[in-house]
């Protein structure tokens, strides 16, 4: 304890707090030379072994192939606004030239979502941005946004409190070092359960599953594949072929001659179109004067039968392991009914959960790239932070166009009638597949239409009236007062 006292003196009343404007602590992962040091133990999963491992089972394992594809095209399927930082014609000038920008890169932006996404299950991404200089108005707009694939990346730059300032890139083509800085990556990261620079995806979670998975359905490969419903057994008469090879009447080449179609078909039993086997029916026959024949033929092939399968066993494991890796990687939505059971409530539940979790992700991608894009770009182009505009996704819905057709029908029966300029008209068009229609113009049309009817239904008053008057009606005559 007498080492410690100089430390624990530092906490005692009347010393001098520390400043607030510095960071004290430090992370909970080592990184040493640029090495992130992990505390793993299966060795296919720790340094770039581990990139290796995720990209065969993303390559190799259809549930997961299927999960990822899911979830990536549902992310890029988003679509993306700019909001304005407010209503200032700085601040709308601003927006407009980020929403042009966006649309004149050489890579897409739902690409660029697609892939900084793959966070998600890596732990991190890492996009590089280029600039380039706008001849129509001088302003320096955004090139391109590239990906730098997780396994490129080697090593860490990151100062005692854990802030990353750049990353080392090993070329897949040259194989040399090239040194990329943190100001010019979009740099997304997985930081719930760790806080390494390299995070912690979801494919940590599953390797060990489909290592599972794949044993079970090599098993189970085998099972079809050599299906006799039991361990194979020939039976040949081996003494006698030995007596006659003894005696001279067969050669030892004839012998093995006749044995290896039967050890052929013992060790090789696959499933195939040509699989038969032809034996001699000969049966045996008694020593004795009757010489009766017996039930067992001179050549033979039986099966050591189990009283019970385990196929059903093992596709009943082989079930649960894809439930179980789908389930970790939130797609478990795709496997309703495989089964045949399940309900519309559940898939709608499940459904609605995986929404959210494709929200959550595009929330943090909205984040990454609000502080590693738009606030770069405002910073070349001189522009005040103050007018800086925010990217933001349209939240992903299961919506049915029934469902929201009959909600605005219900609100205009209860009084909110929908306009000819109403937002809502595109977006159900939108849903149905239709195209746009310019909704200030649709409202003008009504608008004169509207006038048109109110003119004719006047001048319909007007020449009903006129009609009565002449038919019935008396004339107003005034009476003079009597002298």
């Amino acid at each position: 304890m007498a080492l410690l006292d100089p430390l624990l003196a530092l906490f005692k009343p009347g010393k001098k707090p520390p400043t607030p404007y510095k960071s004290e602590g430090g992370p909970g992962v080592a990184v040493f030379g640029g090495y992130v040091d992990e505390a793993e133990t299966n060795f296919k999963i720790a340094g770039r072994e581990k990139y290796r491992t995720y990209a065969n089972l993303l390559a190799n394992t259809s549930i997961v192939a299927a999960s990822v594809r899911f979830f990536l095209n549902l992310c890029a399927k988003a679509d993306w606004n700019v909001q304005a930082a407010d209503e200032s014609a700085e601040a709308v000038r601003i927006k407009e030239w980020f929403e042009k920008a966006l649309h004149d890169m050489e890579t897409p932006w739902h690409r660029v979502v697609r892939r900084a996404a793959l966070y998600r299950y890596y732990g991190f991404s890492i996009q590089e941005w280029t600039a380039k200089k706008n001849e129509a108005d001088g302003s320096i707009g955004i090139k391109d946004v590239e990906a730098r694939p997780q396994h490129t990346i080697e090593q860490w730059s990151v100062d005692d409190s854990g802030t990353v300032y750049g990353v080392i890139q090993r070329s897949a083509q040259t194989f040399k070092e090239i040194p990329l800085d943190r100001r010019r990556l979009i740099y997304i990261l997985d930081d719930s359960i760790t806080d390494s620079p390299e995070g912690l995806g979801l494919f940590r979670h599953v390797v060990e599953s489909i290592e599972r998975l794949r044993e079970y359905e090599h098993l189970e490969g085998i099972g079809f594949e050599t299906d006799l419903r039991g361990i194979p057994i020939g039976r040949a008469p081996i003494a006698e072929l030995r007596k006659m090879v003894n005696s001279g009447q067969l050669s030892q080449e004839q012998m093995d001659l006749q044995l290896n179609a039967m050890r052929t078909f013992l060790t090789k039993h696959k499933k195939t179109a040509n699989l038969s086997m032809l034996l001699d029916s000969k049966p045996y026959e008694s020593t004795g004067d009757n010489r009766t024949p017996s039930g067992t033929s001179h050549w033979s092939i039986d099966l050591i039968k189990a009283g019970a399968t385990s196929a059903p066993e093992l596709a009943a494991a082989i079930q649960r392991l894809n439930r179980e890796v789908a389930r970790v990687l939130g797609t478990e939505n795709i496997l309703l009914g495989e089964s045949g059971g399940g309900s519309l409530a559940m898939a709608k539940d499940k459904s609605d959960q995986f929404a959210l979790v494709v929200d959550s992700t595009l929330k943090e991608l909205s984040e990454g790239f609000n502080k590693d894009l738009v606030k770069p770009f405002m910073e070349l182009n001189g522009w005040d932070m103050k007018y800086a505009p925010k990217l933001s996704p349209a939240k992903i819905q299961h919506r049915s166009i029934e469902e929201i057709t009959a909600a605005l029908k219900d609100m205009s029966a209860a009084g909110a009638v929908m306009g000819p300029d109403d937002p809502a008209i595109n977006e159900i068009r939108r849903l149905l597949g239709l195209s746009e229609i310019d909704l200030e113009k649709a409202a003008e049309d009504a608008a004169i239409n509207q006038d048109l009817q109110r003119k004719a239904a006047e001048a319909e008053l007007a020449m009903t009236g006129a009609k009565t008057t002449s038919l019935g009606a008396k004339p107003d005559i005034k009476q003079e007062p009597p002298q």
